[in-house]
């Protein structure tokens, strides 16, 4: 079967659920970056839910996962340190923005 091309994503979703979705996105061998959106209201609930998915996609994936941060975006870094994520590099971006990538 040929997959059109459309139909590829760098992210791919690997938790949906009706309030966030996880993607990961192999961006070289040895470098998984995992990425996050939530679709509906922040509860005491869906952070348990995603806390539990979280801790269960990194038992199965095995770890390290990496994700990119733009410096200044205080409810992001809140975000990151909640599930466990640490500082690792910064970089300027092709754009000249500078981002910072975290690890857990």
């Amino acid at each position: 079967m040929e997959v059109p091309e459309s139909d590829h994503q760098l992210k791919v979703p690997v938790v949906r659920r009706p309030v966030y979705t996880l993607y990961l996105e192999q961006a070289t061998p040895r470098h998984t970056f995992i990425h996050c959106d939530v679709h509906g209201v922040w509860t005491p609930r869906v952070k348990r839910d995603l806390c539990s998915d979280w801790q269960a996609l990194r038992a199965l994936h095995g770890g390290p996962f990496y994700a990119l941060h733009e410096p200044g975006d205080r409810k992001h870094s809140k975000f990151l340190t909640m599930f466990g994520f640490r500082w690792a590099a910064s970089f300027t971006d092709r754009r000249g923005n500078r981002m910072e990538i975290h690890t857990s």
